[in-house]
């Protein structure tokens, strides 16, 4: 399992109460954009056809994907949010890659990373300094960092690929799994 869907099923567990969440894995290790997207395209067609979910249905689907530092995969990945647009999949897009989600619940930057292993040493720096125990990608504790969730988000949304070297957009999936899940009971408002 990787990171992205340790995380998630923190979350998952915390509102299971009130809405499901459901977690998908990329297709493979190493997954590319359009892979991820045909992915949750998938999904969305089988939420729409199937005959539980109903117009009063919230459902949504999101797709997770990690710019990479290549130009290459950057704009592949910029590609496969607009098609996912076109489809009905929302995108939550991370340069260079969702790890920079979990840092941001740690430290506030912007920097720029050579790749994946360089967000993840800063990781591994910030969690030993908050928490005094080493972060162990994929099996870390991820429960840690439920309640650092929304300082997360606010250093998530001061951050942009106009003015930044790292960013990620994964706060706009928390925050509306947290509006879903705070809605009074009854309520049929669809994002």
């Amino acid at each position: 399992m990787g990171a992205g869907h340790n995380y998630f099923e923190v979350i998952k567990r915390e509102v299971k109460s009130k809405i499901t969440v459901h977690v998908i894995e990329a297709p493979c290790h190493g997954a590319t954009a359009d892979d991820v997207l045909k992915a949750a395209d998938h999904q969305r067609k089988s939420l729409k056809d199937s005959s539980a979910h109903s117009r009063e249905d919230r459902s949504s689907v999101w797709a997770l994907i990690d710019t990479e530092v290549e130009p290459h995969r950057v704009s592949a990945a910029h590609d496969a949010k607009k098609k996912a647009e076109s489809k009905g999949v929302k995108t939550a897009l991370s340069k260079p890659c969702f790890e920079v989600w979990t840092l941001a619940h740690l430290a506030d930057t912007g920097e720029a990373f050579s790749g994946c292993s360089a967000v993840l040493q800063k990781v591994k720096s910030a969690w030993k300094a908050e928490f005094q125990s080493e972060f162990a990608k994929p099996q870390a504790d991820y429960a840690k960092l439920a309640i650092l969730r929304h300082k997360a988000a606010s250093r998530a949304k001061a951050r942009t690929p106009d003015k930044d070297q790292s960013w990620t957009e994964v706060y706009k999936v928390v925050e509306e799994i947290d509006a879903l899940f705070n809605q009074p009971e009854g309520s049929q408002n669809i994002p």
